[in-house]
């Protein structure tokens, strides 16, 4: 059966004229890795200035752009863009702003990627590398000593990500591949969340209703800025999450390789 399209969503938000380069690097980055994909930029609220400037690059750059109306925040953006690949038929890859793509394929790879079943996974994610060589995050894991959700390989070589396996577990929102027929299933992103939990909680939905998230460590992108991959527990999305879902035993994400 032939794969639906894929649609790129960057959800992005620039405060200031600063914030505008490393999003157009993530832009013309997709671009050169994965030209035959449609971009859609879904700008949640920038300031009009920044956002005149988004909307004109976007344009040259041969991406779509909207303005996100119906709410607030990344998960609200991201929810922009899901509905509109839904609406087209499409699958959705979710890319941060300020990530760089070295190597060609890396769409095509979460695409091909199948879990523990064979079946195309529900979800796909890929690792987030640091400008120094260190890994941000490859996906999360529970973490039953401190009982709390916790970025695998964090801070450790990349070239660790060499001789690594798919992996079996939630994927950040920084890289994100998403089946449609997932999202028509599950819904969108919780727009009560944010960063990393919003991240969790819909790999943790997927996993409810029976599909897998995969990691897959041969795809890769750069990170312009560095940033924590950790999930704050202090944030309120923290308190969400476990409410949520709090009969769920979150053991069934311990690391399970996929061949």
């Amino acid at each position: 059966m032939e794969s639906d399209p894929t649609l790129i969503v960057c959800p992005v938000r620039a405060e200031s004229a600063e914030d505008i380069d490393p999003i157009l690097q993530t832009l013309v980055s997709l671009q050169a890795s994965a030209p035959e994909t449609m971009v859609l930029v879904v700008d949640d609220r920038s300031p009009a200035p920044q956002a005149q400037l988004l909307e004109v690059a976007a344009a040259e750059l041969n991406c779509a752009y909207v303005m996100q109306l119906d709410g607030e925040g990344h998960s609200a953006a991201v929810n922009v863009g899901l509905t509109a690949a839904v609406e087209h038929g499409m699958d959705v890859c979710i890319v941060a702003p300020g990530l760089l793509f070295e190597s060609a394929n890396w769409l095509g790879r979460l695409q091909a990627r199948t879990g523990t079943d064979g079946e195309p996974a529900a979800v796909a994610g890929g690792a987030i590398l640091e400008a120094g060589g260190t890994i941000r995050q490859a996906g999360y894991f529970f973490s039953l000593f401190r009982r709390a959700w916790a970025a695998r390989l964090r801070n450790v070589p990349e070239e660790l990500l060499d001789v690594a396996d798919p992996l079996l577990c939630p994927v950040s929102s920084e890289l994100q591949f998403i089946r449609r027929g997932w999202i028509e299933r599950v819904g969108g992103y919780d727009n009560l969340m944010e960063g990393p939990h919003a991240a969790l909680d819909y790999c943790l939905r997927i996993q409810a209703e029976g599909g897998q998230c995969v990691l897959e460590p041969t795809v890769r992108a750069r990170a312009l800025k560095a940033s924590d991959g950790e999930p704050d527990p202090a944030a309120p999305s923290e308190g969400r999450l476990r409410l949520k879902h709090a009969n769920m035993s979150f053991q069934r994400w311990s690391p399970e390789i996929v061949s």
